[in-house]
């Protein structure tokens, strides 16, 4: 999904600091598609808590009510822009590795591509009752990596492989029933639930908190330790960008969605 970016990257991204919750809302409604622009904004801004000792966990949201995030702008996944896409995308998530704090996703509305794999990411999530959630880069003729290296762990093969593998979406009650978020929520008084269910991570000490987070997160990434994680993300990346890239299904898939038409798969 593509939307049309407003003059002052900052903008893109909102943060309020209270009660030692750092919330970082995506502030590019209705959709809060990431674009290169809105993804180096968030690194920026989960940069910028690293030294905050008032900062106990992170809260990542979605301005507005129709999607928490709808995934990277399509129109970046061409072979001219894939790579500084890749790079600003997954920067986030090296900062969110950097920063070692619990990060919980509050998710109103869709978490598509991207937005998914940020869901995924998260130590934990809370949705509302009509939210969805969903992996559609194969439909484009794509794949997404982050998604490839830690949904298995959070969902399991089965569910992990059907979501990556079909592009299908799924309800917030299936999400929750496969482990994807933790508690789902009615819209009515989403926003206290939410706020709710921060606090009960955001009550205990920063310390702990963090040395917690750090040994959640080896058994998240299947064992890995931060540096073999980030070898194997990029060792995605390369997959993606120098072979994936080359094939004529790869840029199709991008083209059909652009021109509104369905696909012409070549198999190569």
């Amino acid at each position: 999904m593509t939307e049309t970016p407003s003059q002052d990257p900052a903008a893109f991204v909102r943060l309020d600091v209270r009660e030692h919750v750092a919330w970082l809302t995506i502030n590019r409604p209705p959709h809060n598609v990431l674009d290169v622009a809105t993804n180096r904004a968030l690194s920026t801004a989960v940069h910028s808590l690293a030294k905050r000792s008032d900062v106990r966990v992170v809260a990542l949201a979605g301005a507005g009510i129709r999607a928490f995030c709808s995934g990277v702008d399509i129109a970046d996944h061409t072979k001219d822009r894939v790579g500084p896409m890749l790079d600003a995308f997954h920067g986030v998530f090296r900062a969110l590795l950097d920063l070692g704090r619990p990060t919980i996703a509050v998710v109103r509305g869709a978490a598509l591509g991207g937005g998914c794999e940020l869901v995924a990411f998260a130590d934990a999530a809370i949705a509302n009752e009509w939210a969805t959630f969903g992996l559609p880069e194969i439909t484009l003729g794509c794949f997404p990596p982050i998604a490839a290296l830690v949904l298995p762990q959070v969902v399991g093969a089965h569910h992990a492989a059907h979501l990556m593998l079909t592009g299908e979406t799924i309800d917030a009650r299936r999400a929750h029933a496969i482990g994807l978020v933790n508690e789902v929520a009615p819209d009515a008084g989403f926003d206290a639930a939410a706020e709710a269910f921060v606090a009960k991570f955001a009550r205990h000490s920063g310390p702990a908190l963090k040395f917690a987070t750090e040994a959640h997160a080896t058994a998240m990434r299947g064992g890995r330790k931060p540096d073999e994680f980030l070898r194997e993300l990029s060792r995605l990346e390369a997959l993606y960008t120098r072979k994936l890239m080359a094939t004529h299904d790869a840029t199709e898939g991008i083209a059909a969605w652009q021109e509104k038409r369905p696909p012409r798969w070549r198999d190569s």
